[in-house]
């Protein structure tokens, strides 16, 4: 357990991440996820992902190129289609002045040959503007350079099979993997997260039982290579930076409100902007800096015994707390909110209202990091629960003791 609390040098503090990197080693040739690619459904291996990783951009730029010159030539053909029925038109035009010349007193071919003149102009009318069309099509940036993007991808993920080998490497000279090892936990991570935001749920769907111990082992080399109270501070520490940033919007909201009353009761005026950023300041605050209540134990706690239970009874209860409940009922909203976010984001949602705030999609994703900060406030308190338990700490810090 000592292993785990603190990292330091030598053969025992480097067999936890080598023994991990070892097994995504051993794991990246296995099937991750079930994928249908080209229509056909598939197994993909570690190694298969990283393949199709670094084929996609060309794959998504050939798409893009085939839709640009499909969409000039339907603009094309529009054009040409304009031309024969201007002609037509004209054509139709010219009878029709000719016969109302031919009997100047018949009102009903006069009427004739203008309604034949007025569709001729406006067919002509049609040509140029799908002339323009076309025309501010073809000098329209298509940024097809934004597909090379894709490629952040594949080369992240390299981090995964790269950062094991030297884990392993480090490892057998006896010094310390821990950086090759946080490498590693990140390729692993964003080979998950990054399709997942991407393409929602599904790709969870089709993950394979060794895709889900790839990422859950890339979780666990964090912890392993800088160990449980260095990875606990460190959550520690961003969760409190976060919360003391995100708490001036207590601020700005009293100074709103107090703002939109002076507005309305005493000028007679009022702002839907000015209303909607109380909302936004609400939902940030409370959403944001619930991992930093929970770093401080300012969350509501209903108990009878635990104010004055020992810190060991404390950290049992705080361990089975995060892992039978905190974190369970966190995946569960991620599982639920995700596709409300994305959907938001595919629209880039905004107010009802047009002089409303147009990033209802920003608000939203407040949703997924609530999950997160919570997620990793949870994980710093079980770890310290267990260094607690383990005999190496006293107590599990500011958590434990903010019951109410």
């Amino acid at each position: 357990m000592s292993v785990f609390a603190q990292s330091g040098s030598g053969r025992a503090a480097t067999r936890p991440p080598v023994l991990l990197s070892a097994a995504l080693v051993l794991l990246f040739f296995l099937p991750w996820v079930h994928w249908t690619i080209d229509g056909e459904p598939r197994s993909l291996a570690g190694y298969d992902v990283l393949v199709e990783g670094f084929r996609a951009p060309t794959l998504s730029r050939q798409a893009a190129e085939a839709a640009i010159a499909e969409q000039d030539a339907a603009l094309n053909q529009a054009i040409e289609r304009a031309r024969e029925r201007a002609a037509e038109a004209r054509a139709d035009a010219d009878e029709a002045e000719a016969e109302a010349a031919a009997a100047p007193g018949d009102e009903r071919l006069s009427s004739r040959a203008e309604r034949r003149v007025g569709s001729a102009e406006r067919a002509e009318e049609r040509i140029g503007e799908a002339e323009r069309q076309l025309e501010a099509y073809r000098q329209t940036d298509h940024e097809l350079w934004t597909h090379s993007l894709f490629y952040l991808y594949p080369l992240l993920l390299l981090l995964l099979p790269l950062g094991t080998l030297g884990a392993l490497a480090r490892g057998i000279s006896g010094r310390s993997a821990a950086p090759f090892a946080l490498a590693a936990a990140a390729g692993g991570i964003w080979a998950l997260m990054a399709p997942h935001l991407w393409f929602g749920m599904s790709v969870v769907f089709g993950l394979t039982p060794v895709g889900v111990l790839v990422f859950l082992l890339s979780l666990a080399l964090i912890p392993a290579a800088l160990g449980l109270e260095r990875t606990a501070d460190a959550i520690d520490q961003v969760n409190r930076r976060i919360g003391t940033t995100v708490a001036w919007l207590a601020l700005f909201m009293v100074l709103v409100q107090f703002a939109l009353v002076l507005m309305r009761y005493v000028f007679g005026i009022g702002s839907i902007m000015t209303q909607e950023s109380l909302i936004y300041a609400h939902g940030t605050l409370f959403m944001v800096a619930a991992g930093y209540t929970l770093l401080v134990g300012g969350h509501v706690r209903v108990d009878i015994f635990y104010r004055e239970a020992e810190p060991r009874k404390k950290a049992w209860v705080d361990l089975i707390g995060v892992t039978v409940l905190l974190i369970p009922v966190c995946l569960l909203i991620w599982r639920y909110s995700l596709p409300y976010v994305l959907s938001s984001w595919a629209v880039l949602e905004g107010s009802r209202e047009t002089s409303g705030i147009q990033g209802v999609y920003l608000l939203k994703s407040c949703i997924l990091v609530f999950v997160v900060l919570m997620s990793l406030q949870g994980l710093s308190l079980a770890f310290r629960s267990i260094l607690v338990i383990a005999g190496l700490r006293k107590t599990a810090g500011t958590a434990t003791a903010g019951g109410h």
